[in-house]
């Protein structure tokens, strides 16, 4: 299977519910306004790299909104059960707390990492 297979309006389709999905976690996990607003923006961050990466490198729109997809998916994903972890990180952060009690454990980085490279992996096999 390849991305191509999969009809582009379907593809948007598939974007705009990882980016829902994406919203309703992790806006909803953060503690404060900022954090919040901060993760509203973050899909746009990700679709203008997405852009950059259909102009710069001439992909097919296919590509572009899986790969977008993937990787918005990803994060929820990659922090599924961590959610009071990335809250108390985030909010310590935001705090100007002390680096050491910003940190993510090892188990949670662990877990997003793995999350995170197999989409990665999933994209790379769909193109």
């Amino acid at each position: 299977m390849n991305a191509a297979a999969i009809p582009v309006p379907v593809w948007w389709l598939i974007a705009a519910v990882t980016t829902a999905v994406f919203l309703m976690t992790l806006v909803s996990w953060m503690p404060t306004r900022r954090l919040k607003a901060r993760m509203i923006l973050a899909p746009v961050g990700m679709a203008l790299f997405a852009t950059a990466r259909y102009y710069a490198e001439g992909l097919q729109p296919e590509q572009v909104v899986s790969m977008y997809s993937l990787v918005v998916l990803a994060f929820p994903l990659g922090l599924l059960g961590r959610s009071q972890e990335l809250a108390r990180s985030a909010a310590n952060e935001e705090r100007g707390g002390h680096a050491r009690e910003s940190q993510w454990s090892v188990a949670m980085t662990v877990q997003f990492l793995v999350v995170l490279l197999a989409a990665i992996g999933l994209w790379l096999w769909l193109i």
